[in-house]
């Protein structure tokens, strides 16, 4: 990877994953698509902060002129619940959602999995299950349909 905007662009054909919550953006030279650094992270050129949540490289914060830490713009902060965050700082309120607060605003992405498993041969009855431990439910497939009022009541009436 170059060190400054003068090399030529040489970038993965695939955008690097990101952890979840964090901006997928072009590194300073306009060049690759780089996962975004977050507040308190080092940064430079070619990791640049998470503009999205309106961060910045404060390259004063080092001695060293190439890397800074990211830092949050003064934005106004927010409030859930009566617990205050402040602008560009990311929470997690619940297991099930991954929330900003961004200048005064909160900005929420759920964090479990909202698919739909369609029937199969191999999975006639689908449904999802709450495991104890665990934040998300889960699918699991059964060979045969689960008990439910309403199809108990279907069966009754076919029996009349």
């Amino acid at each position: 990877m170059a060190q400054d905007c003068s090399d030529p662009c040489d970038c993965p054909s695939d955008p690097p994953p990101c952890p979840f919550g964090t901006s997928l953006v072009l590194d300073g030279c306009g060049c690759c698509k780089v996962c975004a650094r977050q507040a308190g992270e080092p940064c430079t050129l070619l990791e640049p902060c998470d503009h999205h949540k309106e961060l910045y490289c404060d390259y004063a914060m080092l001695s060293d002129t190439e890397h800074g830490i990211c830092m949050a713009q003064e934005g106004q902060t927010c409030d859930l619940g009566g617990v205050i965050y402040r602008s560009g700082e990311t929470f997690q309120p619940s297991c099930k959602h991954q929330c900003v607060c961004m200048n005064g605003e909160i900005g929420c992405v759920p964090t479990c999995a909202n698919d739909v498993l369609l029937t199969s041969p191999d999975c006639p009855y689908p449904h999802r299950i709450q495991i104890p431990g665990k934040c998300c439910e889960e699918w699991v497939c059964d060979q045969s349909p689960q008990d439910n009022p309403y199809q108990s009541a279907m069966a009754g009436e076919s029996n009349l």
